[in-house]
């Protein structure tokens, strides 16, 4: 029997994630979970495989998660579940969403270039099966120059996070509105995307911002031990019950899933995110 535990965000080889769609459901039925979503960065490209590959053992919820920048609010990540992943205000959005992540990933190769970092695009297209990440870049990087850098999260640290050496910030942007916009044109909610993650703006300003433009809720339970921002299971809990309790005060939809991408030391399952918060969101829906 499944248990009634859920992970309402995880990527695939459509973007940045390890495992095919197929693989990563597989994965989610070992490990006993009752419904995985399925939230690729900028693509949707994933859903119908992981759909079928469910075979009735698990439920999968078609999500999706976009890479914004408003002014002020800089590499943000809005989440959509429930979406209808054909709809054409989605196509047409990730579409634009792709051609300007293409841009500022070029832009990222260029500025590792100068840097004096081996690395060329063609390389780090071949090996991202779908959209291309900063993972992907990070990947050749530490696989090129021996010696320079030691792990992925000193790459971030020192050049690939906001404002680091080699970011390179999207000359053209899809904004906060335009998602909110796309996903409920599609038929889904929308939330912030681990909040507690950014560093670089006022999160309780960032989410009064959201909601006053449409946004439906904040991603509550989320793996902060596996980020790059937190650590130990204490601070995570912390995180988590500071974000429940803004949801409980603004009367606001929740949602939570551990960002699987299957990096070292992720592992599917281990947050435990309760059935009933996708049970809630069920029920929303159904209104």
């Amino acid at each position: 029997m499944p248990s009634k535990n859920i992970d309402l965000q995880s990527h695939t080889t459509a973007s940045d994630g390890k495992l095919t769609p197929t693989e990563l459901v597989k994965l989610a039925i070992n490990k006993r979970l009752s419904a995985i979503a399925i939230t690729d960065h900028d693509s949707v490209n994933g859903i119908d495989e992981a759909g079928r590959a469910a075979k009735g053992k698990i439920e999968v919820v078609p999500g999706v998660e976009i890479s914004c920048d408003d002014k002020g609010y800089v590499d943000t990540h809005i989440l959509g579940l429930f979406i209808n992943h054909k709809h054409k205000a989605m196509a047409f959005l990730l579409k634009k969403a792709q051609k300007y992540r293409e841009q500022q990933k070029k832009g990222i190769i260029k500025n590792f270039q100068k840097l004096g970092f081996k690395i060329a695009y063609k390389e780090v297209k071949a090996i991202a099966k779908g959209e291309i990440g900063r993972p992907h870049i990070a990947k050749i990087i530490l696989k090129n120059n021996p010696g320079k850098v030691n792990s992925f999260d000193e790459i971030f640290d020192k050049y690939l996070a906001v404002g680091k050496l080699a970011y390179v910030e999207r000359r053209n942007k899809i904004s906060v509105k335009e998602a909110i916009r796309a996903i409920h044109a599609a038929g889904g909610f929308v939330f912030i995307s681990h909040p507690g993650v950014y560093n670089n703006f006022n999160i309780g300003e960032f989410i009064d911002y959201f909601l006053k433009n449409g946004g439906d809720g904040i991603e509550t339970y989320y793996e902060y031990e596996t980020s790059r921002y937190h650590t130990g299971k204490k601070a995570r809990n912390a995180i988590i019950k500071k974000f429940r309790k803004i949801v409980r005060i603004k009367n606001i939809l929740e949602t939570g899933g551990s960002d699987f991408h299957g990096r070292p030391g992720q592992v599917l399952g281990k947050l435990k995110v309760p059935y009933s918060v996708l049970e809630n969101l069920k029920k929303r829906l159904n209104r």
